[in-house]
């Protein structure tokens, strides 16, 4: 990260796992980003980015991938383990890399001043502003699929 010449912050706490733990921290739950893992019907993977209030609108997901809605699941947490190789409550849309497809949705561009994302470890967590993290993470699919 430091490499990248982004302004950022890389937070150290308790181990969380989930947005209920993460509401124990000191960040402001309204800016905190969750990433979700899905599997492809054709053995694809994506990773979907949402503010950690939200949920998944599946329909949505799916015709932003240009999916049916039967041809993404999540990952179990052993899946998640196994596949990308981070503990549950540890993935960050900065895990994605060949053969995954990114998805943001539309919402977390509007949290400002900076969003509060996984870091890859449970007990870490990337500060960085959203338009940052986007030109950073490259080919990214943006679109809204989330809802409150």
């Amino acid at each position: 990260m430091a490499q990248s010449g982004r302004a950022h912050g890389i937070h150290v706490h308790a181990p969380v796992r989930t947005m209920a733990e993460a509401t124990a921290l000191t960040f402001d739950v309204s800016r905190i980003v969750k990433t979700i893992a899905f599997a492809l019907r054709d053995g694809g993977l994506v990773l979907a980015a949402l503010r950690g209030t939200r949920r998944v609108v599946y329909p949505a997901l799916a015709g932003l991938l240009g999916v049916g809605r039967r041809d993404i699941a999540p990952l179990s947490p052993d899946e998640v383990l196994a596949r990308l190789g981070v503990a549950p409550g540890s993935v960050s849309p900065l895990l994605a890399g060949d053969g995954m497809t990114l998805c943001l949705d539309a919402d977390v561009l509007t949290i400002a001043p900076s969003l509060y994302c996984g870091f890859g470890r449970p007990d870490r967590t990337l500060e960085i502003a959203p338009g940052e993290l986007v030109e950073m993470l490259g080919e990214v699919k943006v679109g809204e699929f989330s809802k409150e």
